[in-house]
């Protein structure tokens, strides 16, 4: 079914409703009012009774049609042609029913402005709240679905309406946000593009760099980065997520370390004799350099093979002799496994 035969459906729909509605207030009066000559006011009770309820069933149906229409004009428009479908139902259900107690229409032209003049300073605020959201409609700055930082807050929207938008938080609550306060900047809403290269680029850092963070004053490695957040291993192994709008509004520093300036050597090497030892030797050999080595090197096992063993050495050392501090550490090992450090670490030593 295409555009026009849908709306052709729908305004025959809409026509024949109002008929019924009409036309029951038409039998009531003459196949009951009349008939059993009910009083005034019962009568025009019922009556409001009908024209009440048909009205209702005439907006509930205007919208549940929203999802149709949106299959062909797109969701923003139909919320609109939604919105005053259902406040024309409602003004003349209203004159309707003011018609029914007989008010003359001179009254209501007469009344009328001095009301809408009250009326106007009263919802004041909700008329506007229902031209901004008119004009995020049209706009598009956003789409329902879209991912978006509200006021730094990641969320998604949910739905956007004529009056307020919806926007689920990364905690799961729902955020009601006036349109009015969206359109006049009280909360502003920013749209994650769909590529973080946008936001990557305004960042001093790539996944697999080594960084500082000032939140934990600790060294770490860049795991992964997204439009919304970066998520840092540190070398402790516990892990830091930031989202990026913090780090860009400098609410939290992660500076790049460069390579030259690393001062982390973390390397393994398989062994074939008594670790234990062989650890032992490694820490002693580096508390006798302190000028290349600026903390005891942590040995981890990686794994075991029959008497092999592999280990996993970390530790700080001076960055300009990252090579002569390996070399250490794997001499030192091999001097132990043979047997060979005694002399050698009183040679050191003196």
């Amino acid at each position: 079914m295409d555009l026009a035969s849908s709306l052709k459906r729908f305004v025959l729909i809409l026509i024949l409703l109002a008929v019924v509605t009409f036309g029951m207030v038409f039998l009531f009066d003459q196949l009951i009012a009349a008939p059993i000559r009910l009083s005034a006011l019962f009568a025009e009770a019922i009556r409001t009774v009908i024209v009440v309820v048909f009205g209702s069933i005439i907006i509930l149906f205007i919208r549940r049609s929203k999802s149709l229409m949106s299959k062909y004009v797109g969701i923003h428009p139909a919320t609109i042609f939604q919105f005053f479908m259902v406040l024309v139902v409602g003004i003349v259900m209203i004159f309707a029913v003011l018609n029914i107690f007989q008010v003359p229409a001179t009254t209501l032209l007469l009344s009328g402005g001095i009301v809408s003049i009250v009326i106007g300073l009263v919802i004041s605020t909700f008329v506007g709240n229902i031209l901004a959201g008119t004009l995020l409609l049209m706009t598009n700055p956003f789409r329902v679905g879209d991912d978006v930082l509200v006021n730094n807050v990641p969320g998604k929207i949910e739905e956007i309406t004529a009056l307020v938008t919806r926007i689920r938080n990364d905690i799961g609550g729902q955020i009601v946000i006036p349109n009015t306060a969206i359109v006049q900047g009280g909360v502003i809403v920013t749209k994650v593009p769909a590529n973080a290269t946008v936001t990557q680029g305004r960042l001093p850092y790539s996944p697999g760099d080594r960084v500082y963070t000032t939140y934990m004053n600790a060294e770490g490695v860049v795991r992964e980065l997204t439009p919304l957040y970066t998520r840092v291993l540190l070398d402790s192994g516990r892990e830091v997520t930031f989202l990026n709008s913090s780090i860009l509004a400098g609410l939290a520093a992660v500076a790049k370390i460069s390579p030259d300036l690393d001062d982390t050597l973390r390397f393994s090497f398989k062994i074939d004799g008594d670790a234990e030892k062989t650890i032992k030797a490694v820490e002693d050999a580096a508390k006798l350099d302190p000028a290349t080595f600026k903390s005891v090197p942590t040995a981890l096992y990686s794994s075991l093979d029959g008497k092999t063993v592999e280990l996993e050495i970390t530790c700080r050392v001076d960055p300009t002799k990252k090579t002569e501090a390996k070399s250490i550490i794997l001499e030192t090992a091999y001097l132990s496994s043979a047997g060979r450090l005694r002399g050698r670490a009183k040679n050191k030593q003196a």
